[in-house]
This record gives C-alpha cells, sequence and structure tokens, in this order.
C-alpha cells in the first residue's frame, strides 16, 4: 500500500521536518490512558474510560484536565504526573524504525525538530531515555507558548525558532490535532498512521499518509 493516500498530490520539498512526540515518536498510549485513568478514579471517583482520552492525545494535557473537573484540574495534573514518573519506562518505548527513520532524515542534512503539547517537565523522561531529542534543531513544548495545538502558534514557533517560513516546514502527528495545527500554519501536514488515531480520521486534513515512519523517506523522495 503507498503511503500518499491521492496520486494527485504533490508534496512540497521539505527543508525541515518537525514532529510530534506522542504517537508519533514515542508509543506513550498506554502510560497516557493508565495516568488519565488513575488521576480521574482518585480524584472522580470513576475512571476516564480509554474511549474518551484518545481524542484528548495531542491536546494540553492541563487543558484537558481543568475541562475534565473545573477548578480541580490541578490536583488532578500532579496526580496523573505522579503517576506517569513512576511507570514511564515500564509503558513507554519508541515505535519500531524511528531512530533508523531520524538517522536517515539527518544524514540528508534536513534540520528537524520536535513539537509537542506535553510540557517539558512531562516530557523529560522521554528524552532522557530515548535521546529522541539529540539531533533535534528545535524543541517546543506547551510552556513556549499561550496557545497549543490544534493552534497553530506551536508550529510557528518552531518555524521562527528555525528561520524558516512554515511553508518550508513538514509536521508528522498522529492526530487530527497535529493535522488541523499543521494546515493552520501553513506546513505540509503527514498524518502518522502508526499511532493511535485511525487512517479514516487524518486523510481529510493531512497532505499525505505514512503507514511506517519509513515511508518517510519515500514521500521525501517523491516531494518537488
Amino acid at each position: 500500500m503507498g503511503s500518499d493516500f491521492s496520486s494527485n498530490i504533490e508534496l512540497r520539498t521539505a527543508n525541515c521536518i518537525l514532529f510530534d512526540l506522542d504517537g508519533t515518536l514515542i508509543d506513550s498510549i498506554e502510560l497516557i490512558v493508565r495516568s488519565f485513568q488513575h488521576a480521574t478514579e482518585l480524584h472522580l471517583g470513576t475512571p476516564l474510560p480509554r474511549a474518551e482520552i484518545i481524542p484528548t492525545i495531542g491536546r494540553s494535557l492541563a487543558g484537558e484536565l481543568e475541562r475534565i473537573a473545573p477548578g480541580n484540574g490541578a490536583a488532578l495534573l500532579a496526580t496523573y504526573r505522579t503517576f506517569m514518573f513512576a511507570n514511564h519506562d515500564t509503558f513507554v518505548t519508541v515505535y519500531p524504525g524511528i531512530i533508523e527513520t531520524l538517522a536517515a532524515i539527518h544524514a540528508r542534512g534536513i534540520p528537524m525538530g520536535i513539537v509537542t503539547s506535553k510540557g517539558r517537565l512531562s516530557a523529560a523522561p522521554s528524552f532522557a531515555r530515548f535521546l529522541l531529542d539529540r539531533e533535534m534543531s528545535v524543541v517546543v513544548v506547551e510552556d513556549d507558548t499561550a496557545r497549543h495545538k490544534p493552534h497553530p502558534n506551536p508550529l510557528l514557533h518552531a518555524a521562527t525558532l528555525l528561520d524558516l517560513p512554515p511553508a518550508d516546514c513538514w509536521y508528522i502527528g498522529d492526530s487530527t490535532h497535529d493535522m488541523i495545527a499543521a494546515r493552520a500554519a501553513g506546513m505540509t501536514g503527514i498524518g502518522a498512521a502508526w499511532g493511535p488515531y485511525a487512517r479514516a480520521d487524518l486523510e481529510p486534513l493531512a497532505e499525505a499518509i505514512a503507514e511506517t515512519p519509513a515511508d518517510l523517506l519515500a514521500l521525501l523522495d517523491g516531494a518537488r
């Protein structure tokens, strides 16, 4: 199966590739779900169903917890983070093919970056364990902008730091929030179909779909 869901789409050349973190570079979905459920069960008396958690991934965690429990979001966030830090290494892995794909992109001389809705504190364990930020020219976290995905501000901030026009950048993400942000920023949005979101949800919003991380290299080769 080809990566690009439409043969009529010709992708713009990537002078920079930006990646989402959760669900794109790292498989942290089970940890996110369990942390959510632990916090909501402790504070609200019942765990939030998995089906309600998955669509929130890619948005601001603090914002989502406050939405779920108005006035109590900070307490849920503290409980969430305690569970997350204690269980990070048990549940989080890098998706197969990510390390090799990042190395191949780096070898081509294309600058890379990470733009995540995760806060700096929450992202730190994954960066320390997997060294994913080592080859990145820029890392933008929740702390860096006042507005968060699906708003384009984090992506635009990354482009500004790189001194590149947004149109020169690709954004790779697993969620509809990522693709909406990429489109609003004027970037090329590539849906990462190996994450938790269904391909059918990503296709209407993405300019192309990558079934595996290695497919990104084929998309780069085919771009004009």
